[in-house]
């Protein structure tokens, strides 16, 4: 590739028919990894970590108790309240911002990628749970800004190996230039304010993902409410997918789920959400999450039998 990449190798795993499968030895060894990672901050006295200026903006992180953040700060705004990625000290594989446990519901649809493309990188800690949960996944991740990819490997446990790379790219350029496909493309793209892209919101950009999936392939995109363009997504994603979801987060933004896959009935998705809480064991609830999947194409009938109009909220 002629973009700039990192690729780290991971030792092999050993392990006794007492210590489990080799997967499992790997997982205890990574989660022991990311504890020893946060104890270095835990006991930093520092609560600016790290500060470093791009493009216009200033990429921090920050320590308040047993919390780290990462923040992307328009450097003409004089505060923002926009978290790029949180991480718990304590336990670092249990993800903190709401819109990021919503994007787990992906693994609904698909319980066991093969191949899943990151579009995004923050602190890295969607990448570095799924990565930790799916021991059998290859991740390719892609993120624009050089010292976010530094501060997500610095501070917040994230790192690439033979199964997990980054690369220093634009996302819609990477999809353009490389013809690889993927069960899963997970897109968390935005700037300070909320700010989506205006590249990566265009239908020409959706199409693009769309032939970058396989079959039954997922599209899953964290969007501002407010974005001057969320209509228009959700109207695009609707003309090109056969099925689409929204789930509104306890925040500012909503995760939208795009395949050609048939719509999962309500009861589907919660026995699914259980199954995979009981399988991985996740650090936080993902079964309630379904309660706030709305369906939007093709539309839910009432119980009149006249079609939902497809984006109220």
């Amino acid at each position: 590739m002629s973009s700039a990449s990192w690729a780290g190798i991971r030792p092999a795993p050993t392990t006794s028919p007492a210590a489990g499968t080799p997967e499992q030895a790997w997982q205890r060894a990574n989660e022991a990894r990311l504890h020893r990672n946060a104890q270095r901050w835990t006991d930093s006295e520092e609560e600016t970590l790290f500060s470093e200026e791009w493009s216009g903006h200033f990429i921090v992180v920050t320590r308040e108790a047993q919390h780290l953040t990462l923040w992307l700060m328009d450097s003409e705004a004089a505060q923002t309240d926009w978290v790029q990625s949180a991480l718990d000290l304590r336990d670092p594989l249990r993800i903190q911002t709401s819109y990021v446990q919503a994007m787990f519901l992906s693994l609904l649809w698909q319980p066991a990628p093969r191949h899943v493309f990151l579009g995004g990188l923050g602190g890295g800690c969607l990448a570095t749970v799924l990565h930790h949960y799916l021991p059998r996944t290859n991740f390719v991740c892609v993120e624009l800004a050089p010292p976010m990819v530094a501060a997500a490997t610095q501070f917040f446990g994230f790192q690439p190996d033979n199964r997990l790379s980054v690369t220093l790219d634009d996302a819609r350029a990477f999809l353009d230039r490389y013809e690889e496909r993927y069960d899963l493309l997970l897109l968390d793209i935005f700037c300070d304010h909320g700010s989506t892209p205006r590249h990566v919101t265009e239908p020409g950009f959706f199409a693009l993902c769309r032939r970058r999936m396989h079959g039954d392939g997922l599209l899953t995109m964290n969007l501002g409410n407010n974005s001057p363009v969320f209509a228009e997504v959700l109207h695009t994603l609707c003309e090109l997918f056969a099925t689409v979801y929204a789930c509104r987060g306890r925040g500012s933004t909503t995760v939208l789920f795009a395949t050609d896959q048939l719509p999962l009935s309500p009861l589907t998705l919660v026995n699914g959400a259980i199954d995979l809480q009981n399988r991985h064991d996740f650090r936080f609830p993902l079964e309630p999450w379904t309660a706030r999947l709305k369906q939007l194409h093709p539309p839910r009938p009432h119980a009149s039998g006249q079609p939902r109009v497809p984006f109220s909220f």
